[in-house]
């Protein structure tokens, strides 16, 4: 009978990551990815070159990205939200500022204004031109 080697004590020390700890690996991993891609999708010369991109952890909110690369972003949101099976969800706040993608330095931003719905309703309805 032939006896099978035994592996060395400090191979027996070394455990395989838990389940929980890779996954968690790949998150991190996945965010990192999609934030550098974001950070890279900003160039824009024009205000027409950008869009809002609000989609929540790890994104941040008030997030503006070049419209070229909106596709490459949802396709990376995706994998992240394949790979990711406990991420961290919430919906970035939308009022009552309004959000506009802007041009600023070659780079894409957002612009907050005010937007009060019942004011611009009050002003519609007495016939107030605010722009006067």
């Amino acid at each position: 009978m032939t006896e099978l080697p035994r592996p060395n004590s400090a191979a027996r020390s070394r455990k395989a990551p838990s389940s929980a700890v890779r996954r968690r690996s790949v998150a991190r991993s996945q965010e990192r990815k999609i934030q550098a891609l974001v950070a890279d999708s900003r160039s824009c010369e024009t205000d027409d070159d950008c869009t809002i991109f609000d989609y929540g952890y790890p994104i941040q909110c008030l997030t503006s990205v070049a419209k070229s690369e909106i596709t490459r972003l949802r396709l990376q949101y995706r994998e992240y939200e394949a790979d990711c099976e406990f991420r961290v969800y919430y919906d970035c706040p939308s009022e009552p500022m309004e959000r506009k993608p802007v041009c600023r330095n070659n780079r894409c931003e957002v612009e907050l204004q005010t937007h009060d719905l019942l004011r611009d309703e009050t002003f519609e309805y007495l016939g107030i031109d605010e722009s006067q």
